[in-house]
């Protein structure tokens, strides 16, 4: 039984990861029940019970949080080509499924205020938010510098956590049982924590982690690892040495702060969590990382 549902996690994994990297695609329930490996008339059921959401909920929601960090990004982009650029065929259509999402519409968004304050997440969080002002001071007070890296195409094996803010133990057990094995099967590999949601815009219990290691292409995995491909890209980071204040004040000067006056947009690949030095060697409650977010020029959108 434990096999089984490991091996249903990994295809729905799969199938989660091909929707996020193609939302602005028509995404036929046909193609994406192929890619699951599962025959269409099972895959609505089995995708609910493994994620909590219908398919048609979760493409929605997962447009919808495109949407938002493209308004996050660059403030002055008209609606009609974020709804574009976010898998919507229309705005009209986008406009109500925003405002159904977050209780208004698009255009009354300052795309500043944070959207926690909607009725998605009720729970205030324990670390504080910055204003923009307190962000502009944050670069020489806490050393911030954004530093612009390629990073080539690279095979991952991960463990994704659901609901990931409310289970840090299963988090950490995940980092002991990936470098566990790591060791012994793929020796060398780089270890990263990707957010494949935004807190600030995804219901809590919704937000997936994935931890990471870069492995070999033709590597092997077993049933309770996943395997993708993170494609070559260009990354905006920040290195951290300190505690979780510290990591959360760098995301959001990257975020809020330093990519909105950028040239640049997000990519639509995870935030990246890529340890310098790894938990079991300098202790867990204390970082060593680059705070990463991946990045293309601000083309196309003004």
């Amino acid at each position: 039984m434990t096999n089984r549902h490991e091996t249903y996690s990994a295809q729905i994994n799969r199938v989660t990861t091909y929707i996020s990297a193609h939302i602005t695609e028509t995404l036929r329930l046909d193609d994406l029940a192929q890619i699951a490996g599962f025959s269409p008339y099972h895959f609505h059921r089995i995708f609910k019970n493994s994620t909590g959401e219908n398919l048609n909920d979760f493409v929605v929601r997962r447009r919808l949080e495109r949407a938002v960090a493209l308004m996050k990004a660059n403030r002055s982009a008209q609606l009609t080509h974020i709804a574009v650029e976010s898998g919507f065929s229309e705005l009209s259509v986008f406009s109500r499924l925003f405002k159904q999402h977050y209780e208004f519409a698009p255009s009354q968004w300052d795309r500043i205020t944070p959207l926690q304050l909607s009725k998605i997440r009720q729970a205030p969080s324990s670390l504080p938010l910055y204003t923009p002002a307190e962000l502009e001071q944050m670069k020489d007070a806490e050393a911030f510098e954004v530093r612009l890296r390629d990073l080539a195409e690279q095979t991952i094996a991960y463990i994704r956590i659901v609901n990931a803010y409310a289970n840090p133990q299963q988090i950490m057990q995940a980092f002991l049982d990936l470098t566990s094995w790591a060791k012994v099967h793929a020796p060398g590999g780089t270890l990263i924590g990707m957010s494949e949601d935004d807190p600030d815009v995804t219901p809590p219990e919704q937000c997936r982690y994935d931890v990471c290691m870069t492995v070999p292409a033709a590597t092997k995995v077993p049933a309770h690892l996943s395997v993708r491909t993170l494609p070559a890209c260009r990354i905006a980071a920040i290195h951290c040495v300190g505690d979780i204040a510290l990591v959360d004040r760098a995301w959001q000067y990257l975020y809020q702060h330093w990519l909105p006056y950028s040239s640049f947009l997000p990519d639509n690949i995870p935030a990246m969590e890529i340890y310098v030095r790894a938990p079991e060697e300098i202790g867990w409650e204390t970082f060593d990382i680059d705070c990463a977010i991946a990045i293309v020029p601000n083309e196309g959108i003004s």
